[in-house]
């Protein structure tokens, strides 16, 4: 079967492309950008003695326009008017996604420096602004149209990967479909590029990530934000697929730009399975988010008490304080979780242990009226 066969044949088998494709990083809280900055909880008193999650994970969701048509017109080239000619180079371009030399003069990029992609199609690069302005005036009939052409001629992989078809997946491959290719999503605050593998190892099909990492793709290959496959299986509680790629020999504690790891992320969302697989792997359970954030805290602060046991079985300092002094204890009385909080008492945690600026687990429990912490804590 030919590669267009097979692309129109997986296009009717999936007709739109799903506005909840790659549902990544969404957050528990909603946020303007993928970088949003503090967010408060609107229900919790305004005093400033109480302590905040500065910044929940970002929402780096991988969205598409909610429908778009995965069909392969055959007389697409014509009906956009488009020269012979400059569809021969821009499909050259398009498909030679790695370019090495620059589309206007043909030179390599001068040492130190590297080729620029066309920031509206994605399938040209220069080595200067003068050679993109210099090609405009032949690169503009196509620009946007080879965008389209080039991000229509990937949904089929990424649909497959999403729904967990091995046999598409593997039909797709061996038609010569690149297992690395990406699509850029430009309705976004910036730019995000989803691959096959993250897609699927966002939606959790172990089997069709076991597939993609056959053909080579890149385990560690990273979003806008440095988000991996391995962070976005952790972040939606997929076991099987987080083993995969452990097993493949993912790297366990590789940051995003917050410094955020795979094991930050189960510990926030209670993702026990997850966790178990990230320690026993030797992820470091010590280590603190960009604002000081630790595993231990964030398992306090979300109230997951299983989760706290197994990171406190595996060593986790739980006296380990936020950058602005904030302890786990603290972060408990506070939030009125008496369970956890006389697990860290249990454990010896300091229970005097104060913020910056002298505010003791204590002093807010008294002021927001939790009794038994109060009593807990005396």
């Amino acid at each position: 079967m030919s590669v267009v066969r097979l692309l129109r044949s997986v296009s009717s088998k999936y007709d739109l492309f799903s506005a909840d494709i790659i549902p990544l990083f969404a957050s528990e809280r909603a946020t303007t950008s993928p970088h949003a900055e503090d967010s408060i909880d609107s229900t919790r008193p305004a005093q400033a003695v109480y302590e905040t999650d500065d910044r929940v994970f970002p929402e780096c969701a991988a969205t598409s326009p909610s429908a778009v048509l995965l069909t392969t017109h055959k007389k697409r080239y014509q009906r956009w008017g488009i020269p012979d000619e400059l569809l021969v180079k821009e499909a050259f371009n398009m498909f030679a996604f790695q370019q090495k030399v620059c589309s206007k003069c043909g030179q390599c990029p001068a040492a130190g420096t590297q080729l620029r992609r066309c920031g509206s199609c994605l399938a040209v690069k220069y080595c200067s602004s003068a050679c993109q302005t210099e090609d405009w005036a032949s690169h503009k009939p196509v620009c946007k149209n080879v965008g389209a052409a080039r991000k229509e001629e990937l949904m089929p992989l990424l649909l497959a990967a999403q729904n967990g078809d091995v046999a598409t997946v593997e039909r797709l491959l061996k038609a010569g479909a690149k297992v690395d290719r990406g699509a850029f999503y430009g309705n976004q605050e910036s730019a995000i590029l989803s691959t096959p593998l993250l897609t699927a190892a966002a939606a959790g099909h172990a089997a069709v990530v076991a597939v993609l990492l056959k053909a080579g793709a890149k385990i560690n290959r990273a979003t806008a934000g440095g988000f991996t496959p391995l962070f976005a299986a952790a972040q939606e509680g997929h076991m099987d697929a987080v083993m995969v790629l452990v097993g493949a020999g993912a790297e366990i504690d590789i940051m995003t730009d917050e410094q955020s790891t795979p094991l930050h992320v189960a510990a926030q969302r209670g993702h026990e399975a997850v966790l178990a697989v990230l320690i026993k792997a030797g992820a470091e359970v010590n280590r603190t988010r960009d604002n000081g954030c630790s595993p231990v805290y964030l398992a306090v602060q979300h109230d997951h008490r299983a989760v706290l046991a197994m990171l406190m079985k595996a060593g986790a300092d739980f006296n380990q304080a936020r950058d602005n002094g904030c302890t786990p204890l603290f972060m408990a009385a506070q939030e009125n979780h008496k369970t956890v909080l006389a697990t860290l008492l249990k454990a010896g945690a300091d229970v005097n242990s104060g913020r910056d600026g002298g505010c003791t687990p204590l002093f807010v429990a008294a002021a927001l009226g939790h009794e038994a912490v109060l009593v807990a804590l005396l």
